[in-house]
């Protein structure tokens, strides 16, 4: 089916809208009825499109793909649109780790450390050849190296505030990380200056709008979006010249998780926003699905504090009491879990960390989940009795773990930082697997463009972050991601 006999079907079933009447040729024939299907604004429950907003370029989402996506575009003095479903600007970005993965940014060379994005991505290929993740390398490249530019952009020119690399370079922790101003859980520190900035320099914000509709003229460009006002419930038309869809992923659309990814639809979803929706309006535009089938990221339901072990010392425990992971990798954790079915698992951690470099955070979960949380221990024999688990295997693994710590070396799981003893007083919270950051999304170009099946360009429409497939799996990717969809309506505005 070509794209114009698919828009015929996507108008006709109202999931593509027209905007002044019908689809070039497809207006109804001497017999056709004014209520014909054929027309886009005929469709029964649909109103007809009428434009109440015009804007160069319209983003759709406002976490932080979509307000890097903002960055280019308003500084070449385009009139910047975003849009969100929610309430409040940023949907799940502020509430996300923080953890960002930038090598040679400015503060990191102010710091000493040595790192250039170039040689990193040329260290990363061979991951991604051996996970077979090989197709457009141009833009994995792009997404990979653009992450530094994001930081130093974000600190030198909107006032992003990242947390002193002096606070951790010298106790183990990676130096190719950066962290918002308070450490771990403090995105607020980062996206609000960006917010307010992209506001100072005359983008715009509009929300409670979900997008619905994307809005075609008669020869099936797209050139807007319909969306419904969730607090006035009512319809808004914008009409746009470029349009970029930055709506995250969709691992809390059940339905959608239980026909891509089935191995994962018992579990629960870590956040409630990921829908998928710019996924099926990208869908019914004609575009076109790659790598839906690959599993998402799990995290704990306490996900700050999976991230804890990059930054200090703390052993995890299934409800057995025995270690069964290295404590340095985020999503090992939840991912071990699931696939041995142990339900949950525990991290144990003593005062290095609450007075590590993450004090601020560590001290804001055990404040938060203290219903998850047990001790100050003195001895693991009450901490064992506070966790229920058998005391004896949890001495045991405190034994071994010890062991290899004296050797120097974690033969047993392969734990590279960190590797330190713990000392009481003990504590220990409790944690769960939940779904995270979907990697399957849309077939697009080099420059972010959507395409369909064949790798045709769709008109005027962009995807970034989670919508795409390449977007990486936390947030400095998905910024970058955005920064590439922004610098390509530049340039297609220029034209």
């Amino acid at each position: 089916m070509n794209r114009r006999n698919f828009l015929k079907a996507a108008v006709a079933s109202g999931a593509v809208l027209v905007a002044g009447g019908a689809l070039a040729g497809c207006a109804p024939t001497g017999g056709g009825s004014a209520g014909s299907s054929s027309e886009g604004d005929s469709v029964v429950g649909t109103s007809p499109v009428s434009f109440t907003e015009e804007t160069d370029v319209l983003i759709l989402g406002t976490g932080i793909a979509g307000m890097s996506a903002a960055m280019d575009p308003v500084e070449a003095g385009h009139k910047v649109m975003l849009a969100d479903k929610l309430d409040r600007v940023g949907g799940e970005s502020f509430i996300a780790c923080g953890v960002m993965n930038v090598s040679g940014s400015k503060m990191q060379k102010d710091a000493g450390i040595p790192g250039d994005p170039e040689e990193k991505w040329q260290a990363y290929l061979p991951v991604l050849e051996k996970k077979g993740e090989t197709d457009d390398m141009d833009y994995k490249h792009n997404v990979y190296v653009y992450q530094t530019e994001w930081a130093d952009r974000v600190a030198a020119d909107y006032g992003g505030v990242f947390q002193p690399l002096e606070a951790y370079k010298d106790t183990g922790a990676p130096t190719s990380m950066l962290l918002p101003e308070h450490g771990i859980g403090d995105m607020t520190t980062v996206l609000t200056p960006l917010q307010k900035g992209l506001e100072a320099k005359g983008a715009t914000y509009k929300l409670n709008l979900r997008a619905t509709n994307f809005i075609v003229d008669k020869d099936g460009t797209p050139v807007g979006v319909r969306f419904h006002d969730e607090k006035n419930d009512r319809n808004v038309d914008v009409k746009a010249s470029k349009i970029i869809v930055a709506t995250g992923g969709f691992s809390c659309n059940q339905e959608m998780v239980s026909t891509f990814v089935p191995s994962q639809a018992r579990l629960g979803p870590l956040t409630v926003y990921s829908m998928g929706e710019g996924h099926q309006m990208c869908k019914a535009l004609g575009g076109s699905y790659m790598h839906m089938d690959m599993e998402a990221n799990l995290m704990s339901d306490l996900a700050q504090v999976t991230v804890w072990g990059y930054f200090g010392p703390n052993v995890q425990v299934t409800p057995q009491g025995k270690r069964f992971i290295k404590e340095d990798q985020s999503h090992d954790s939840p991912d071990a879990c699931h696939k041995g079915g142990f339900g949950y698992w525990w991290t144990i951690f003593d005062n290095q960390l609450i007075t590590g470099s993450q004090a601020w955070n560590v001290e804001l979960n055990m404040k938060n989940n203290a219903d998850r949380l047990v001790g100050p221990c003195d001895t693991l024999d009450d901490l064992a009795a506070a966790m229920d688990v058998p005391a004896d295997a949890l001495k045991a693994t405190f034994e071994s773990y010890d062991a290899q710590v004296a050797a120097g070396e974690d033969k047993e799981f392969g734990k590279k930082l960190f590797l330190q003893s713990l000392a009481a007083p003990y504590y220990a919270m409790k944690h769960f697997p939940y779904r995270y950051k979907t990697h399957g999304g849309m077939k697009i170009t080099t420059d972010s463009q959507l395409t369909d099946k064949d790798g045709t360009p769709i008109p005027n429409v962009y995807c970034c972050g989670s919508t795409v497939a390449d977007s990486g799996s936390d947030l400095s990717p998905n910024a970058a991601s955005g920064l590439i969809s922004g610098k390509a309506v530049v340039e297609a505005l220029k034209a």
